[in-house]
């Protein structure tokens, strides 16, 4: 999942082994595959930032006010590191 284009040898190689499609036919995706990766990475973009936001919600660590101040440009946001 983490190797760019891998999605595509996985639907060839499944599409060859079925013979439901000609092999030869997966071209035709090839020319949109560059596009669909990038819509697909901006899904995951923004999938996990809305399940942080919903995990922090749910353990009671989200301080909304703080969160709407960062997010619309009021306060910059401070990030905690651990040093230990």
């Amino acid at each position: 999942a983490g190797v760019v284009g891998s999605a595509f040898v996985v639907l060839t190689a499944t599409l060859e082994s079925l013979n439901i499609i000609p092999v030869a036919s997966v071209a035709l995706i090839l020319g949109i595959d560059r596009f669909m990766s990038e819509g697909r990475a901006v899904t995951n973009l923004i999938s996990n930032g809305v399940a942080t936001i919903f995990m922090a919600n749910w353990e009671g660590k989200l301080d909304v006010k703080l969160a709407h101040d960062v997010l619309s440009g009021k306060v910059k946001p401070q990030l905690e590191t651990n040093q230990e």
